[in-house]
């Protein structure tokens, strides 16, 4: 048996091919977990009504507070709107995340956000914060995180309403508390970027989209369409943050189960554990390991003792930071290891095309299907690994 096959029967033993996965089934069982998210049933997308009404027009002559918890970084600045409505970033700064390092407690994971925000804080009495975690959001529109995604290390913070901690530490150190704060999640404000980008055109829909340290989706529904939500306007909509790291309805192999085994949430988010930059790296170190043991590289390759995307996106796009990564490797386990790496990648792909797709027909269906969609996406993976967008 030559080498390639030995590699294409290892990737469909494991169900790392996209021929294993129907494309059909996946945005049908997508769907019907939407919809049962927004009905108040058990589902693995928690369809988290934004309680942000679908704007018209952006802000003049104002200056508001914005404050972006990312996946890696935490980041701080001023967005100044001026007479024409258009945005200047100002006093742009950018710390790690609280918790990315060490596990923090409630009250050092809230003085040390304070810390960052102190130099702007007298600057506007707005603030917008966009938390890239699972949070519910209430008609304050502040957010109880549901728990952490992304590896953050802060449990004492699960359970607790962001902006009112925020606001109670602020005011224990005596630090100007802006008196109207606002929580969004990073999908949700990726869709409200494209709306300013297109002038809020009425040509359009919107979908929200990130795939970089995460992955998630965001879309606008209709009031009447989320019948967990008593008492909203029935002719109204919003913005909708379907949560779909955690989608789960994926018949996964054997090498994405005991990768998961190995993370701090096991079972929890499925789908981000086999698209996001948090976890390609590891998951494909897991794959690697097990095609060694299985005879389909050779021992040499257990020298790589771990693996990012970075690593990734250098074996496959052939540049010469590979070297660093496969320096020990055969020319055969190297043809080998870019043969994975690409199907890995083109499974993610799809996936992902997959997790775009489901809210685009879903408003398609409900709304005006005459109407085009404007996808606006951010995120490193979805931009930077070699060849990933083309794919999508």
């Amino acid at each position: 048996m030559t080498g390639d096959n030995r590699c294409d029967q290892f990737l469909s033993k494991h169900r790392l091919c996209t021929s294993y996965y129907n494309v059909k089934e996946i945005v049908a069982a997508f769907l019907d977990e939407m919809e049962k998210g927004l009905t108040g049933q058990k589902s693995s997308l928690a369809m988290i009504p934004t309680f942000i009404p679908v704007p018209d027009k952006a802000p003049k002559s104002e200056t508001i507070i914005v404050l972006d918890a990312g996946g890696t970084n935490f980041r701080t600045a001023l967005v100044r709107f001026d007479n024409d409505s258009v945005p200047h970033i100002e006093s742009f700064v950018n710390n790690p995340m609280p918790g990315t390092a060490k596990e923090l407690g409630k009250e050092d994971f809230f003085n040390l956000i304070a810390d960052y925000i102190k130099p702007v804080l007298n600057e506007s009495g707005r603030l917008g914060f966009c938390f890239s975690y699972p949070a519910v959001i209430d008609r304050h529109r502040d957010g109880t995180l549901l728990y952490w995604t992304k590896e953050i290390k802060a449990r004492e913070v699960v359970g607790e309403k962001i902006l009112a901690n925020l606001a109670e530490t602020l005011r224990k150190r005596s630090l100007p508390c802006p008196a109207h704060m606002l929580m969004l999640n990073d999908t949700v404000a990726s869709l409200l970027a494209g709306m300013t980008a297109t002038a809020f055109s009425p040509d359009y829909h919107y979908i929200g989209f990130i795939l970089g340290t995460g992955t998630n989706t965001a879309y606008i529904e209709k009031n009447s369409a989320i019948k967990k939500e008593m008492g909203l306007p029935g002719s109204g909509s919003m913005a909708i943050n379907c949560e779909t790291a955690n989608f789960n309805r994926i018949d996964r192999g054997d090498i994405d189960i005991a990768f998961d085994n190995t993370t701090s949430s096991p079972g929890e988010y499925v789908l981000e554990k086999m698209v996001s930059g948090a976890y390609l790296g590891g998951l494909f170190h897991k794959i690697l390991m097990t095609a060694a043991a299985e005879g389909v590289v050779s021992g040499k390759v257990r020298h790589m003792q771990s693996l990012n995307t970075q690593s990734l996106d250098a074996i496959l796009s052939g540049s010469p930071d590979k070297e660093q990564y496969c320096k020990m490797c055969s020319a055969d386990d190297l043809d080998a290891i870019q043969t994975m790496v690409s199907a890995v990648v083109e499974r993610a792909a799809l996936l992902t095309a997959i997790n775009i797709s489901a809210p685009i027909i879903r408003t398609g269906k409900n709304n005006n299907a005459k109407k085009k969609f404007c996808v606006s996406a951010d995120g490193s993976v979805y931009y930077k690994l070699f060849s990933f967008r083309d794919r999508v």
